[in-house]
């Protein structure tokens, strides 16, 4: 490597370990948010979806705006009694972008997420530890998700150590990424899928992005 280059990288990484703590501090204050036309098509797409389905009760309804880069919050999780809300970071596949999820498929093995409405299924044990089993509703966007195992779990890539890994290692600040499927932080799998047991849903939602 020249000298040049090297009095560059240097440089760099000085800048970057004098940004750290704002950066710590940014990421620690992020309260997460959804936009309200996110919220909204959530809700217009359960509503459709317990029409036509009454033996399901809807309980709480998480709503994942993948438009957001995934080193903020961007899963919202609602009460649909009490009108409470809590937001969790999650990681999208690996094929969706880097950052930020910008492809979708409901391929088998494409290695993407998938938008639409999932209605979440049993909790169970797996390699990744506490998961809930999804049930993808929409046969053109996410309806293999149960061929494509895609399912709720945790993971250790969904940390702010991690995001601070990537950033130093200048792969962009961003949580690691699944095979398609929704990956929560370790810390937030057992109230996640506490909150999302007995009428639990899931709406994935990108408003520019278009399915492939």
């Amino acid at each position: 490597m020249r000298k040049g280059a090297i009095t560059i990288l240097r440089s760099i990484s000085v800048v970057l370990l004098m940004l750290l703590p704002l950066v710590v501090a940014a990421l620690f204050r992020d309260a997460g948010h959804v936009p309200d036309e996110a919220v909204a098509e959530a809700r217009s797409s359960l509503e459709q979806y317990m029409m036509l389905h009454p033996e399901y009760s809807a309980r709480t309804l998480a709503v994942v705006d993948f438009s957001r880069p995934s080193f903020l919050k961007r899963m919202e999780v609602i009460d649909l009694q009490t009108g409470k809300r809590w937001t969790y970071r999650v990681a999208h596949g690996k094929n969706s972008g880097e950052i930020q999820a910008r492809r979708f498929s409901n391929v088998p093995e494409s290695n993407m997420s998938s938008l639409g409405l999932f209605r979440v299924d049993e909790a169970y044990y797996g390699d990744h530890g506490l998961a809930m089993r999804l049930d993808g509703l929409d046969s053109l966007q996410n309806g293999n998700a149960a061929m494509r195992d895609i399912v709720l779990h945790s993971a250790d890539y969904v940390s702010i150590p991690y995001i601070l890994l990537n950033l130093f290692t200048f792969s962009g600040p961003r949580i690691g990424r699944s095979n398609g499927c929704f990956v929560v932080a370790r810390d937030d799998v057992t109230p996640v899928v506490s909150k999302l047991t007995g009428g639990g849903f899931i709406y994935a939602w990108d408003g520019k992005a278009k399915q492939h």
